[in-house]
């Protein structure tokens, strides 16, 4: 893959970094990261968010990473032990060389800003409410990123999100920062966004270091939950500058901790947590799907589910007990079932539990998800993803 033309553009509304990225087999795609132009200050203009974006999908596809620019030195290193790190995880990836112009340190006036990746979600409200009042080092701002966890087309999610955040930012004395980036769809159909996230989480402080001196990533899994993952604590930190400090955050504790230590403490938490990947008719959280679900098993068992604006005040068990639950989800279900079998609560909610970990499954895709998924994949290689256009409209339909 291939990185040059790095460009930064300023009109009256936005400030863009962009490159011309070779991803694709065939053709080259204009890659950006936008911000608000209030925001103007903090970016920085170089290479380094467009190879930390990349890293992974390279390993992914054999090709080494070209960029004609400059990174930061620090980050060219930590990019080298972030790939010894993921090759010994076994996820099909493969060596490569990274290969830059110009490798230079940072030397901006050392930046005092902290800030936290923020998507209204029980991880980011947990490193949000645990760091709040902190003196040293005080956390300042959101980041919070369009194009990412939220389907471009669903625009109507966007907008209610960014309305709860900056709501959840006002109340708090917190500056937000949005971004939006075509990463994610870029990507998608090479690497999977579990893996893909990490270094796109990474580009955007990479984008805005020059005031940015310490970022938190929140953590998806306790160590005895760890598995490879796009986001990790054995990488977080490595994606780093001479000046800018990544923190994986809040891996010391489980998703239910999370919720009873910080989330059910916080009438702000429980008036605005989204953690839904369904939005059905871009709905906030759809009460329905797993991730809904196991989080709304947290809170009842908090006794914070009637408080919890932003879910149905009801757990329909009928739903839970025919969960198709993935294997490496079932984590967060078993120790919901551990907790109300230990408080001795909720019996009929426990043995919906039961029967649906019975019936976890390990992903295995099927045989006309296969081919779809190469069809995609060629498509978007070969074909600059022209039949993938035509069929998301129709998909969109349902946003």
């Amino acid at each position: 893959m291939q990185i040059r033309n790095i460009q930064l553009s300023i009109d009256d509304k936005f400030v863009t970094l962009s490159a011309i990225c070779k991803i694709r087999r065939i053709g080259e795609d204009v890659v950006y990261f936008r911000f608000d132009k209030k925001d103007e200050d903090y970016i920085f203009s170089d290479a380094s968010p467009f190879a930390a974006a990349l890293l992974m999908p390279s390993m992914k596809q054999g090709e080494d990473l070209i960029i004609h620019g400059s990174i930061s030195e620090a980050l060219y290193h930590g990019m080298q032990q972030i790939m010894g790190i993921m090759l010994e995880w076994n996820i099909g990836l493969h060596p490569i060389s990274i290969k830059v112009d110009t490798i230079v340190k940072d030397i901006q006036e050392d930046p005092t800003t902290v800030a936290t990746f923020f998507s209204g979600g029980v991880d980011s409200f947990y490193t949000f409410l645990k760091h709040k009042k902190d003196t040293t080092d005080k956390l300042t701002h959101f980041l919070l990123v369009d194009g990412y966890d939220i389907d471009p087309r669903n625009t109507d999610l966007w907008k209610s999100t960014l309305a709860n955040v900056e709501q959840v930012a006002r109340t708090e004395g917190i500056k937000l920062i949005t971004a939006k980036s075509n990463i994610h769809q870029l990507l998608n159909p090479i690497l999977a966004w579990g893996y893909a996230h990490g270094g796109c989480l990474a580009a955007i402080a990479l984008c805005l270091r020059r005031k940015l001196g310490k970022v938190y990533i929140p953590s998806s899994h306790a160590p005895s939950e760890e598995l490879p993952w796009g986001s990790h604590p054995l990488t977080d930190h490595l994606w780093g500058t001479e000046k800018l400090t990544f923190v994986n955050d809040g891996a010391d504790v489980t998703r239910l901790e999370r919720v009873k230590r910080e989330i059910a403490k916080s009438p702000v938490a429980l008036a605005h947590l989204r953690v839904c990947h369904m939005n059905v008719r871009g709905t906030y959280n759809c009460s329905r799907c797993d991730k809904c679900l196991r989080t709304m098993i947290s809170l009842k068992i908090t006794g914070t589910l009637d408080q919890a604006k932003t879910f149905s005040p009801t757990i329909d068990e009928d739903l839970v007990s025919k969960l198709s639950i993935e294997e490496h989800v079932a984590i967060f279900h078993e120790e919901n079932l551990a907790e109300l079998k230990q408080l001795q609560i909720e019996s009929t909610l426990q043995k919906a539990l039961e029967t649906s970990l019975r019936n976890a499954v390990v992903t295995k895709p099927s045989f006309l998800s296969v081919v779809s998924q190469r069809v995609l994949y060629l498509d978007h290689v070969y074909n600059h993803g022209r039949v993938y256009k035509v069929a998301s409209k129709a998909v969109g339909k349902k946003f």
